[in-house]
């Protein structure tokens, strides 16, 4: 094997290693990344299990090394598309953490107008369900991101809601 193909695979396979153990502690409860999570451990484990028959196989070297990089590659890569995908859910969470401060209607009013001079308004859907077809239509229509917010309505969330809907039902009707 030559040197640049041996720190090839040694660089793939230490960082995908340290994604999927990062991904697989803060992200094993995703339902929505389970089926990346779980392909990459088994990719993780077909690459090591060619490094292992690497050393016994000596007629199957060229192949074993072509599947290890394969394997640690795809690893890595689906790794780093999961932890762009959690870090994609920090931000968004850092962004609602803002507004659990604002324990008034008051409050929120105020910061109402600030997200709608920075074009940035938010809607916070209550319930057990999250109607995905409203999240399309208030991202894709008015640029708006919807929250998920559980059962618990809070009023001030509602506060809120309701001044997004007036400016919705104002600006619709003028158009």
């Amino acid at each position: 094997m030559k040197n640049r193909t041996k720190y090839i695979l040694l660089i793939s396979s230490i960082i995908g290693f340290s994604l999927l153990i990062f991904n697989s502690i803060k992200m094993q409860y995703w339902y929505n990344v389970k089926l990346e999570l779980d392909l990459s451990k088994v990719l993780f484990v077909i690459g090591l299990l060619s490094f292992g028959l690497y050393f016994l196989a000596k007629d199957w070297h060229k192949v074993l090394t072509k599947i290890m990089i394969g394997a640690f590659g795809v690893c890595l890569v689906l790794n780093l598309h999961l932890w762009t995908e959690y870090y994609k859910t920090v931000q968004r969470q850092n962004r609602l953490a803002e507004y659990y401060e604002l324990e008034t209607c008051e409050k929120m009013e105020n910061r109402f107008l600030t997200d709608l001079k920075n074009e940035k308004l938010k809607y916070f859907q209550f319930g057990i369900g999250f109607d995905l077809e409203l999240q399309k239509t208030l991202k894709s229509k008015y640029g708006i991101e919807s929250y998920g917010m559980g059962c618990m309505v809070q009023s001030e969330f509602d506060c809120y809601n309701e001044l997004v809907n007036n400016y919705l039902k104002e600006n619709t009707t003028t158009e």
